[in-house]
């Protein structure tokens, strides 16, 4: 093994920040629908975790949280159903492909967050909702389509302004 993917304690230590950091972020929504909330921070673990550890840790941040969001809060969301960590873990693995070790600029932004919501969460989410549900697909993406438009500008804004943090933790030495 390479010892940029050794799990340290430093990185154990990291990664259980984001997951807690996942779990209480993505607690600020605004649920419209029983199926549909609009969430606009519950990501950026996820997204931060893929940037500094690469794809995996960044698949691995998205499954654990979203694991553990139906472990606190099963009351919420009812029973578990594992496309929807599917879908998380595909998002940290795309956001770690895009943006790890790779100079952060409004395309890359973009290129890691717009397919992550047209594939993930209009996709994928959508045909896990009519699984459970039994929702009409075609019914359900008008509105998934106005809360993914609205969420997406932010998504890249939030993503750019990680870019100071990045540079400030790699310039103190944080080792990852």
């Amino acid at each position: 093994m390479k010892n940029h993917a050794k799990l340290t304690t430093q990185r154990l230590v990291f990664l259980a920040l984001m997951i807690a950091l996942n779990v209480v972020l993505g607690r600020f929504s605004i649920q419209l629908v029983p199926e549909i909330r609009l969430s606009v921070l519950g990501f950026l673990p996820i997204a931060l975790s893929a940037m500094l550890m690469g794809p995996f840790y960044g698949a691995l941040t998205g499954a654990v949280g979203d694991v553990l969001n139906f472990l606190l809060f099963t009351h919420v969301y009812g029973g578990y159903f594992p496309g929807y960590t599917v879908t998380a873990a595909l998002s940290g693995l795309w956001y770690g492909m895009v943006l790890y070790k790779k100079p952060l600029s409004w395309l890359r932004a973009t290129l890691a967050i717009v397919p992550v919501i047209v594939v993930g969460e209009m996709g994928l989410n959508s045909v896990w909702t009519y699984i459970l549900y039994s929702k009409s697909f075609w019914a359900k993406l008008p509105m998934r389509l106005l809360t993914n438009v609205a969420e997406c500008p932010l998504k890249i804004l939030l993503v750019m302004a990680m870019k100071p943090v990045i540079a400030r933790a790699s310039k103190s030495g944080l080792r990852l």
